[in-house]
C-alpha cells in the first residue's frame, strides 16, 4: 500500500509506505487534507495536504505492477475514463477500482463536509467491503495477472 500526500510548503508529492517510519494513522489523516476543508497535517516536522493533488488515483505508481488496486472513494466528484483504459494504469494486467456504490453515495449526502453523514457513510462503506472483496477474489487470479474490472 501506498500512501500519497503533497507537502505543503514546496508541493512536493510525498509517497509512504510500509518502511517509511511514519504511523498509518498520520499518512491517512494527511493524505486526506483537503484544502479549504482541513488543514495540512503535520508529519515528521512537515505539513502535508492530500495526495490526490499530486493526482487524482495516482495509479502511476504502480508501474511496471501485474496487478493494481485502486481505492478511490471520491471517484464519483471527477468522473472519467475507466481507470483500467487509462494509461495510468503503468501496463497492469489486472486493475480493480473500488469507488462508493449506490447507497454509500446517498449516505454521502450533498455535502462531504456534513459530519452528520460520515458515521452513515463508514457504515455504507463498511457494507460495501463485503461484495468488494468477493468481487476482488473474482477477478485476481495469483500468477495468471488475469481480469481487469471496476468494482
Amino acid at each position: 500500500m501506498l500512501i500519497t500526500a503533497v507537502e505543503a510548503a514546496t508541493g512536493e508529492p510525498t509517497v509512504w509506505n510500509r518502511t517509511s517510519g511514519v504511523p498509518l494513522v498520520h499518512a491517512v489523516a494527511a493524505s486526506s487534507a483537503f484544502p479549504a476543508a482541513e488543514p495540512p497535517v503535520s508529519v515528521q516536522g512537515r505539513r502535508y495536504m492530500d495526495g490526490a493533488l499530486r493526482s487524482g488515483a495516482n495509479a502511476d505508481l504502480a508501474a511496471g505492477a501485474r496487478t493494481v488496486v485502486v481505492i478511490e472513494p471520491l471517484a464519483h466528484l471527477s468522473p472519467g475514463e475507466p481507470l483500467d483504459r487509462r494509461p495510468a494504469a503503468g501496463g497492469a494486467r489486472t486493475v480493480v477500482t473500488i469507488g462508493p456504490d449506490a447507497p454509500a453515495l446517498r449516505a454521502f449526502g450533498p455535502d462531504l463536509n456534513d459530519r452528520a453523514n460520515w458515521a452513515p457513510a463508514y457504515r455504507a462503506g463498511r457494507d460495501q467491503a463485503a461484495a468488494a472483496a468477493e468481487r476482488l477474489r473474482s477477478v485476481w487470479k495469483p500468477g495468471t495477472g488475469a481480469g481487469g474490472s471496476q468494482v
